[in-house]
């Protein structure tokens, strides 16, 4: 469609105008990221049709807040920051969009007619390939390992809430999630390398909750478990990712983390793909993923951009003294307190941008850790998107397996409690651990 190919090329110019600027390769008279702006709202203006009628309300009601708050602050000689409104969520789109091409390179080639595992062994295996590769092309990873065992044996409670709990956990720790590049948006100063050894234990301590209630309470299920075939060639494009960014970072160390994992990503991609296709089957490739690729980022981009608004509206009232701010101090104590509002209101299916958004700018005028913030934010996250009834995720399971998305939250509420209880002490640990920057 016309539509999807104008749309694509707009993400296209948000993510080449966002890697210049951050590169500090372009020199306008006025922010060039307003161009990569204004090309992310075009875009979702015209895809925006194409989201489902729960994302809709929720972008609906999301716009109708912040444009609220952003009225009252007007009203009260409150000026929003216009680089708030338009381009705030142009690095952290520009990252999802640009980590969006490493499906072009990651899918695996597994053969229809190759033989499955099962059992335990094929049960860890297939969890532990599920948490590398969701780590670098996000859904896509559980989509293509459910979808194939769902051919073999329809996907029941097990399977589901297994999936969910295991890619959920990525957004702990990595670098290439959305829920990296939304933390790394609204805190800025956190580092990515204390982010992952902050998140990396959380996520493993969750993969042991999982594989150990699984033998305890689903011995049968265990045993007969259809596997997922995992080959170690799928280890060496995460490592060489992390690799990367690790260098990049240490060779342009004024350079947003944002966009040096975009670089990185857009790279390695672009590397790999000349390697096994030459450069004719490489541009073919990148000609259909800008046209049919990006656009299939349509929820992030609208839900993004419009958190971004209902921040900056905030920012403004805060900022400026019209609200008060509830919070007096952020600590070890009030990060357990945050996390655990932050959860509860996933399981009313509240989604965990809407609440950073929200909080963030409150808690970064008490000049924070951002470290101890940025953590907290992660596993809110990590546990909210499981435990949530309208999360992308669920709602994904909910269309393909045909699982009703309350039910995989309910499911998943006794695993969300229950690292609630540990990301508290942990958050406990990470606040001697990660010292204010």
């Amino acid at each position: 469609m016309r539509r999807h190919k104008t749309a694509g090329t707009l993400i296209l110019l948000m993510i080449a105008i966002t890697i210049l600027s951050g590169l500090d390769l372009l020199q306008f008279e006025f922010n060039p990221l307003w161009i990569g702006g204004g090309a992310a709202w075009g875009a979702a203006l015209l895809l925006f049709a194409d989201t489902s009628r729960i994302l809709k309300i929720q972008v609906s009601l999301i716009l109708l807040a912040g444009t609220g708050l952003i009225i009252f602050a007007y009203r009260q000689t409150a000026p929003v920051d216009p680089d708030l409104l338009i381009s705030s969520s142009t690095g952290l789109m520009t990252m999802i969009a640009s980590v969006g091409f490493l499906r072009l390179v990651m899918i695996p080639d597994i053969r229809q007619d190759e033989v499955l595992p099962v059992g335990s062994k094929a049960f860890l295996q297939t969890i532990l390939g599920l948490n590398l590769s969701s780590s670098v092309i996000n859904i896509s990873a559980p989509i293509l390992i459910a979808d194939r065992i769902h051919r073999k044996r329809p996907l029941q409670r097990f399977t589901a809430q297994t999936f969910t709990r295991v890619f959920c956990g990525v957004s702990s720790w990595s670098p290439f999630f959305g829920a990296m590049a939304v933390v790394l948006t609204y805190v800025s100063e956190a580092s990515l390398i204390w982010i992952i050894a902050a998140g990396f234990p959380f996520m493993l301590i969750g993969i042991v909750g999982v594989y150990v209630e699984a033998r305890l309470r689903y011995p049968t299920e265990v045993e007969t478990f259809v596997g997922y075939p995992t080959h170690l060639n799928a280890l060496k494009l995460p490592v060489l990712l992390i690799i990367t960014v690790m260098l990049m970072s240490q060779l342009l160390v004024d350079t947003s983390i944002l966009v040096l994992i975009a670089l990185s990503a857009l790279l390695v991609t672009t590397l790999a793909l000349a390697l096994r296709r030459g450069i004719g089957g490489l541009l073919v490739d990148l000609r259909a993923h800008v046209f049919e690729g990006l656009p299939r980022i349509v929820n992030e981009l609208c839900l993004f951009l419009s958190a971004g608004v209902l921040a900056a509206g905030i920012s403004a009232l805060i900022r400026h003294g019209v609200f008060d701010n509830p919070l007096i101090r952020f600590d070890s104590v009030s990060a357990a307190g945050v996390l655990t509002i932050m959860v509860f209101c996933a399981f009313c299916g509240i989604h965990p941008i809407i609440m950073i958004s929200s909080i963030a700018p409150m808690i970064l005028t008490l000049n924070p850790d951002p470290n101890l913030l940025a953590a907290t934010f992660l596993f809110a996250w990590h546990l909210g998107t499981c435990s949530n009834p309208l999360s992308g995720t669920n709602l994904v399971f909910q269309g393909r397996y045909g699982i009703a998305g309350w039910k995989i939250a309910f499911w998943n509420w006794p695993y969300a409690i229950g690292m609630l209880l540990i990301g508290a002490l942990w958050l406990q640990l990470a606040a001697r651990i990660f010292p204010a920057a």
